[in-house]
């Protein structure tokens, strides 16, 4: 039986994606690493298929016109064979040495009705110069080692947002719902993240840094540079994640989980703002306008939700000082992020 199933897009990725599968295999047999070579140009759909070629009881590949990232995932879910579900990126990784005790875990699942729907994980931050130059714990509100409720977990703060690389999803919940990403756009991770998460009922949170996530080259999504270029991509995003749920549907969750959504919904739009107050121009000043009228369209209670929380009233703050305290706090963060 197939426990896990990896996701790995790759466009053009044939510089490092051998660093990312190698870092899979030793999983075994149990393992199912779905590269999707996303119409690459380079060298990448030859080592895919070296790779199924070595390894076929482990990789397997699908060829595709390019789609994006978002296509990518989709077609992991669709062709998915394990229980369970991960995306990695093509330049990240999974430590061999923590990955055991994952599929440990997810094998207890196999022969219950009852299976969990989300497994939290620790990922660490991976740099040119070393890898594990800082950790993201979530053992201060998830308790550790044990099947939860999210009325069992603390509250959660602004440093305990769920990033895509923390979290393993039951596939067949992912099917039940429809997750499809959209498609030519970036950033859509968020969308993964958010869209699933009132549909998880049993959570577990097994506490080690199994993924790396490596930040520092100049033509990543995630390079402030790329990012400012693509503030339309941004902008989409934050309106499509913040109206995937009336309030009438996220006020019925778990109080924990309702507080979490708010709040990575407002992070997220502050984020945003921060990005189209940078940028500066008079069409991202439209887009940021555009966003907050979006919700408010979409629903008028979830707005005056957001605008009263603390990050929401900050994002939405369209002045000359709104803007400087929005742009002063991002650059905060990302040279702590990178200091760290």
């Amino acid at each position: 039986m197939k426990l896990l199933t990896v996701t790995v897009p790759c466009y053009n990725s044939a510089a490092y994606m051998r660093h990312a599968v190698d870092s899979m295999l030793p999983g075994g047999e149990e393992m199912d690493i779905l590269i999707v070579d996303d119409g690459s140009t380079d060298e990448t759909a030859a080592i895919a298929d070296e790779y199924v070629r070595r390894y076929p009881d482990i990789v397997r590949v699908v060829h595709q016109p390019n789609g994006g990232h978002g296509a990518g995932i989709n077609t992991g879910i669709r062709e998915a064979l394990g229980l369970y579900f991960k995306v990695v990126d093509s330049d990240d990784r999974l430590d061999p040495a923590y990955l055991p005790g994952l599929l440990d875990v997810l094998r207890g699942q196999a022969d219950r009705e009852d299976r969990l729907d989300l497994i939290v994980h620790d990922y660490v931050y991976d740099r040119p110069e070393r890898q594990a130059v800082h950790r993201i714990r979530y053992g201060v509100v998830i308790p550790e080692r044990r099947e939860v409720s999210w009325s069992q977990m603390k509250r959660f703060h602004s440093s305990n947002q769920f990033m895509i690389h923390a979290l393993v999803y039951r596939t067949q919940m992912l099917r039940d719902m429809g997750l499809k990403l959209p498609e030519h756009v970036f950033y859509e991770d968020n969308l993964y993240i958010y869209r699933p998460l009132p549909n998880t009922r049993r959570v577990y949170y097994y506490p080690e840094p199994l993924y790396g996530y490596f930040v520092g080259r100049a033509d990543q999504s995630t390079n402030n540079s790329v990012i400012l270029k693509r503030i339309e991509n941004v902008t989409f995003i934050a309106e499509q994640m913040t109206c995937s749920y009336h309030w009438t549907e996220m006020n019925a969750l778990p109080t924990v989980l309702r507080d979490y959504m708010v709040s990575n919904a407002c992070g997220n739009l502050c984020t945003a703002s921060s990005q189209q107050y940078i940028v500066g121009t008079e069409e991202s000043l439209r887009l940021h306008r555009r966003m907050w009228d979006t919700i408010r369209d979409f629903d008028a209670d979830l707005y005056r939700v957001l605008r009263r929380n603390p990050l929401g009233w900050a994002a939405g703050l369209d002045n000359a000082f709104g803007r400087w305290l929005m742009v002063f706090c991002y650059n905060a963060v990302r040279w702590f992020i990178k200091t760290n």
